[in-house]
């Protein structure tokens, strides 16, 4: 039989710990998630601009 290397204190002590903030990380992780969702239509709007603007320019004088 091996031997515990950690006591159970320790190990106790470190899912308390974990415990205590997974609400918070949850609770981030979900507020990221609304904005993406939120953003997702203006980045997609802005993307398609960018490739018209692109595509306008394609072969346009330089004023070098």
């Amino acid at each position: 039989m091996p031997k515990h290397t950690k006591k159970r204190s320790t190990i106790k002590r470190k899912r308390r710990h974990m415990m205590k903030h997974a609400e918070a990380n949850k609770a981030k992780a979900q507020d990221n998630k609304q904005l993406a969702k939120e953003y997702e239509p203006l980045d997609k709007s802005i993307r398609e601009l960018s490739k018209k603007l692109d595509f306008l320019n394609v072969g346009g004088s330089n004023d070098d």
